[in-house]
């Protein structure tokens, strides 16, 4: 079985002050929390989703790991393996980079990627097909690959072999057809290229009229199955919901650790040969999807490669900060609220990761104070939600006052889009992002006064407010309706925190 961890801390201290951190009881023993590892848990508490990560940084070694041993359907992830595999193989002698593939038909596979636009009968390498599998994430090139590769099972021994408990699955078309089934025993037996149609039959994609030969006499009301309305509905609740809990219809199982050694070894040089690597980080470095997750808030290069399904959204990569190269793996499976929320709060722990370890003063530092009211500003690095002349936060002893937020992007400055909601949500982040700078949380914060462009959002304040204090006792709190507030924004909240550790 899988080793499972929770919310387990990890290793190197960061800064002298490292040594301050929170204890919890883990059965008899206790672990130490980073502060890093403090401020990851919070950012991951907030998504709607179940989720790990993993960080390395490969310069002096330190990591900061959330349940980063739990298994997680990888989709798409998985597809770094199979590429390290075929890089290995291909340094054996038994597998030509150069070779030509010649694409028919038969081969095309729904989803993600190019090959499937191409005419009939393109012919790309080897190479190209592994390049394409990593940076448009193509199904095709993944199936191929795959096969190239000797197949799942024999994917599977070669990670078996090489330490690793992760594993493939399903091929793209196996997974599919499952989910297929359910809709009608009939389609249990059907081919690849069979699956293929159908998917684009299901979805009425114009790809669907290459395929429309091959479903007639009895094949044709296969078609009636996947565009039956009420089929439609239950095929995506059934995607929905067991691509996140049924390993039947997963991709591939992997954790956060794992695939950060993987990542950690393709950096190094050392899971194949230097020059197989520097391909392959290359690869990864090209990728054109994902750019709202690792890559969205961070001005360094991210190398990395995502998996997606309606509600999964995983980035796991390289981040080549100023500081050094840090390995990183995201994994989010079963999201409830919007994807594109998900997708930036992946991308807003990126940049976390980076102003930790590039900030002169590591998150939670603090210096050493001549007398215990010295005064000290708060200023995460890169952070300025607001073009107004103030300081984020102010630390007296252990005292923090914030400054008033509004919902303003922590790069842009610009108010977010979208009115109250998500106005407050990026006040949350904002302020979380302060209090962890100071080494806190928001368990605390002791006073908050908020102040309400219109009284009438009074009842969704309260609602999403208790999302996130969640402790108790709850912070003292004053609630204001106010004729304007600056840029036009719905509400604004300063609190107060005093560290209570």
């Amino acid at each position: 079985m899988r080793r499972l961890h929770f919310c387990v801390v990890v290793l190197l201290a960061l800064s002298p002050v490292e040594g301050l951190s929170l204890w919890i009881a883990r059965g008899d023993a206790q672990t130490p929390k980073t502060a890093l590892t403090v401020a990851l848990e919070t950012e991951l508490d907030r998504f709607p989703a179940r989720t790990s990560i993993y960080v390395k940084d490969l310069k002096t070694g330190a990591e900061a790991t959330v349940r980063a041993g739990e298994s997680f359907n990888s989709q798409s992830v998985i597809k770094i393996p199979i590429m390290v595999r075929a890089f290995q193989l291909a340094e054996e002698g038994k597998l030509d980079l150069d070779a030509r593939v010649t694409l028919g038909r038969a081969d095309l596979r729904d989803g993600t990627g190019v090959f499937q636009y191409a005419d009939l009968g393109l012919a790309p390498t080897v190479r190209d097909l592994i390049l394409q599998m990593i940076i448009t994430s193509d199904n095709t090139a993944t199936d191929q690959i795959t096969t190239k590769v000797g197949g799942v099972d024999e994917l599977n021994a070669w990670l078996a072999r090489s330490g690793y408990t992760m594993r493939m699955l399903n091929r793209g078309h196996e997974y599919r057809r499952k989910l297929l089934a359910r809709l009608d025993p009939r389609l249990a037996g059907i081919t690849p290229e069979e699956t293929t149609g159908l998917q684009y039959a299901l979805s009425d994609n114009p790809l669907f009229e290459l395929y429309r030969p091959l479903f007639r006499g009895e094949r044709a009301a296969w078609l009636d199955v996947v565009r039956n309305p009420a089929n439609r509905r239950s095929h995506a609740e059934n995607q929905r919901k067991l691509m996140v809990e049924d390993r039947n219809y997963w991709l591939g199982d992997i954790s956060a650790d794992e695939i950060g050694r993987m990542l950690e070894g393709i950096e190094r040089g050392t899971i194949a040969s230097p020059a197989s690597c520097a391909i392959m980080r290359t690869f990864l470095r090209r990728q054109l999807a994902g750019s709202r997750r690792l890559p969205h808030f961070v001005d360094v290069p991210v190398a990395h490669k995502t998996g997606d399904s309606g509600n999964i959204a995983n980035d796991v990569g390289i981040i080549y900060a100023r500081s050094g190269p840090i390995v990183i793996a995201v994994l989010v499976n079963g999201i409830t609220g919007s994807y594109g929320e998900a997708e930036d709060r992946i991308g807003r722990i990126g940049k976390l990761v980076v102003d930790h370890f590039d900030a002169s003063t590591p998150l939670g530092s603090v210096e050493p104070a001549q007398s215990s009211d010295r005064k000290r500003v708060i200023q995460p690095a890169g952070y300025k939600p607001t073009p107004s002349p103030l300081s984020p936060g102010i630390l007296v002893g252990d005292t923090l006052y914030l400054s008033g937020s509004t919902g303003g992007d922590p790069v842009t400055g610009q108010l977010v889009k979208g009115a109250f909601e998500p106005e407050m949500r990026q006040i949350m982040a904002n302020v979380q992002t302060v209090l962890a700078a100071a080494d806190m949380r928001l368990a605390d914060v002791v006073v908050v006064t908020a102040y309400l462009a219109e009284m009438s959002d009074f009842a969704r304040f309260n609602e999403i407010y208790k999302e996130y204090f969640t402790s108790t006792p709850l912070p003292t709190r004053s609630t204001v309706a106010v004729k304007e507030l600056a840029r036009g924004a719905r509400l604004e909240l300063t609190m107060t925190a005093v560290r209570s550790r």
